[in-house]
């Protein structure tokens, strides 16, 4: 084996770990946005469970209507909406208010602040670090909405198991799905 060939070698390795890690940083990336998304959808659910309980008597196109217009909300508007229907602790709302600094940081500046860190090892080792530090962020900012969600479906006469059922229903359907 040639000096050339050894040294080809030791690039060809490096560029696979570097591939590699760009990998792991994409895919942290990808799940970084999934929980927020969690997040998101958690507080749809939760206002749109706020408006089932009010007494107020919804027709299914008012409810579809609704549902239609909480998909379009901002995560601060929603965020907004559900102050106004819910006193969170102290606790929460400070969780909240971090929570969306660090979706819109994720979603609008993540990659520029960290343009110089994504051309090292180290600095994608560190940005890897980040992300999964923003996805716990995430997942715990989404327990208010979801203990609201499940203390107002249990009014509505949603239980755990209807919950479970349909849980179930959705992965088979989905399983039958991708496997045809």
């Amino acid at each position: 084996m040639g000096f050339g060939t050894l040294v080809g070698s030791r690039a060809f390795m490096a560029d696979e770990k570097a591939n590699e890690q760009g990998k792991e940083l994409y895919a942290h990336a990808g799940l970084a946005l999934y929980w927020a998304q969690c997040f998101e959808k958690s507080l749809e659910n939760l206002l749109y469970l706020c408006a089932r309980v009010s007494g107020n008597s919804l027709t299914l196109e008012e409810l579809e209507a609704l549902d239609r217009e909480l998909e379009k909300q901002t995560l601060g508007r929603l965020l907004a909406d559900a102050r106004k229907l819910v006193t969170f602790g102290a606790d929460a709302e400070e969780l909240l208010g971090f929570a969306l600094g660090r979706r819109n940081f994720l979603v609008h500046r993540f990659f520029k602040a960290h343009a110089d860190d994504a051309m090292t090892s180290a600095g994608r080792e560190l940005m890897i670090a980040e992300l999964i530090e923003i996805q716990k962020c995430f997942q715990t900012a989404d327990l208010p909405a979801s203990v609201g969600c499940k203390a107002l479906g249990k009014i509505l006469g949603i239980s755990d198991e209807m919950i479970e059922h349909d849980l179930q229903q959705l992965k088979s359907d989905w399983i039958g799905w991708n496997s045809g």
